[in-house]
């Protein structure tokens, strides 16, 4: 049975890799043993050296399971307890820290405030992330009352590493967990000198430059491998580091102060599936995307390490994953738009690539997903190098694929300006404005023009038994679920783990968020009943209603 799943997972990831969807290392393990490891692609795609399943890749947020380790070590050691206050070990931090506990910096409910939106400089040190949280003066919101990931909470943490250990927080990670699991290739890069042997170099989905560089730690900048990271999370079966009751705190989920379950624990985020108890975390930073699960119930894990930026289907393929282990029917990612069209933009013009990629589609739209994000990414590279032609073919081009999204045209209006066509760039700006009211650049440029958005953002009213009809569960695949909610006036989506998200109605059907960049649309059945809702986050995709 594990030869035929991996044989199963191999078709999936030649699949991935062929088309453009998976350039990385993969691992996959059964009830402990290892099943598959592969290795995909280039490890640097100017030199052309291929990738092995030995090469490192920045973990980005998965670097987040290591400084929740290192204080559970500490708490362990009677170093610390988790309902110490910030304020015990940071006194100079303001009035506003004095409630807020280890735990709520472990588990993203503390309402420490941003400090990304305090400075336009990148990668910052640990010293001026403290400096910007020390000049605050209030919470994002009241400690406990709310989950919202919180990379600031988890450079706090290493902080409070170093002061209780008198240590670097590289060291001590070192010295308590890389050198006692054999982690020879993991390290935390806390400055720019470090080494490490078969690093894949990042890059953007459209082939740019994008590599690691040294930044703040705790909440990012470890390096490591598929290898490595196996043996991690095998070793937190065995008390190795911590007693099993430790690792049991760690994975389990916390009431917030309304009642409600954030299911986010030490590092990790908590799924249950039927019979099954998971935990998974993802990473994002510079070229790297990363993801590891663990089935605790069951003894499996996948772990996946990309340098290819947003050109992967974490999702599709996590999901496929599951299936397989499961020995569940699955279905391949479909082909992203941008992919096609990369592939034949290698040897021919820009318009030349996009009829290829249109009478691709028109033969088999099945078999694509029509991503606006990688598109609209390549053309405003195009309009960085002056190719402004190029650059509205591309946009006219994604505007066609994707209708309903306000920010392909955008995009549009931005590339008509550039070309002194005003008339079209205002068309376009209202059409972005039409379809997300919230477009504030939209609104800001046409006020430039001298021309009033006013009549575009009218409000949306929904009546409340509309509302209603919208509640209920909904599949996005095996482990991740949306919640619908509403009161009388108010429509709520909860994504599993995730905090409770307020949408705004831009339509009587499609509503958005002003939180993060999504739209949620309602999709009825032909008897006219709420069957699914589609999430477009730079591509759609599908959640069944299952409840």
């Amino acid at each position: 049975m594990a030869q035929s799943k991996a044989v199963e997972i191999d078709n999936l990831m030649k699949h991935c890799y062929a088309n453009g969807i998976f350039n990385g290392t993969v691992l996959v393990s059964e009830n402990g043993k290892v099943i598959y490891k592969k290795a995909f692609g280039y490890l640097n795609n100017e030199t052309r050296q291929k990738l092995t399943t030995k090469s490192a890749f920045g973990l980005a947020s998965v670097s987040k399971q290591f400084t929740a380790m290192g204080i559970m070590i500490l708490k362990e050691r009677n170093k610390l307890s988790y309902n110490d206050k910030l304020t015990k070990y940071f006194p100079e931090l303001p009035d506003y820290a004095k409630d807020i506990a280890i735990s709520n910096l472990l588990n993203h409910t503390s309402g420490l405030p941003q400090y990304y939106e305090y400075t336009d400089k990148h990668n910052l040190h640990n010293s001026e992330i403290l400096k910007i949280l020390i000049n605050r003066n209030q919470l994002d919101f009241k400690t406990g009352e709310q989950y919202v990931y919180n990379n600031g909470g988890y450079v706090m943490l290493a902080l409070i590493i170093e002061k209780i250990s008198g240590q670097t927080f590289s060291a001590f990670l070192k010295e308590n967990i890389f050198d006692p699991l054999k982690m020879k290739n993991t390290l935390v890069c806390s400055d720019s000198l470090f080494r490490i042997r078969n690093r894949a170099i990042g890059y953007t989905r459209i082939g740019e430059t994008d590599d690691f560089r040294v930044s703040h730690t705790g909440s990012t900048s470890m390096i490591s491998n598929v290898d490595d990271l196996f043996l991690w999370e095998q070793s937190l079966y065995g008390q190795k580091l911590v007693s099993n009751k430790t690792m049991d705190e760690a994975f389990t989920s916390v009431f917030l102060n309304n009642g409600s379950i954030s299911n986010y624990g030490f590092g990790w985020k908590i799924k249950n599936y039927k019979q099954d108890k998971t935990v998974e975390h993802s990473g994002s930073d510079f070229g790297y995307r990363t993801f590891i699960k663990r089935n605790l119930t069951k003894n499996n894990s996948y772990i996946l390490l990309t340098n290819n930026g947003d050109a992967v289907a974490l999702n599709e393929i996590s999901g496929a994953i599951d299936n397989i282990l499961e020995v569940n029917t699955y279905e391949l990612p479909k082909i992203p738009v941008f992919s096609k069209l990369k592939e034949s933009l290698k040897n021919n013009s820009t318009d030349t690539a996009i009829e290829i990629t249109r009478e691709a589609i028109k033969k088999a739209p099945q078999l694509f997903a029509f991503d606006d994000d990688a598109i609209n990414e390549l053309g405003y590279k195009y309009l960085v190098e002056k190719k402004t032609n190029d650059a509205l073919s591309l946009f006219k081009f994604n505007a066609e694929l994707n209708p309903n999204s306000s920010n392909v045209y955008d995009s549009l209006g931005k590339v008509y300006l550039v070309a002194n066509d005003t008339v079209n760039a205002v068309e376009n700006y209202k059409k972005s404005i039409k379809l997300d009211s919230n477009n504030t650049n939209a609104i800001k440029v046409l006020t430039k023009l001298g021309i009033s958005s006013a009549e575009l953002v009218a409000k949306v009213i929904v009546p409340s038994e509309v509302l209603r009809s919208y509640g209920g569960k909904y599949q996005l695949n095996n482990n991740y679920f949306f919640t619908v909610t509403s009161d009388d006036k108010q429509l709520f989506i909860q994504g599993t783990g995730e905090a409770i998200t307020t949408v705004f109605p831009m339509s009587q059907n499609r509503f958005y968020s002003k939180i993060i960049s999504a739209q949620f649309t309602f999709n009825t059945d032909q008897n006219g009943k709420i069957a699914s809702l589609t999430l477009n986050m730079g591509s759609d995709m599908i959640a069944k209603k299952v409840e």
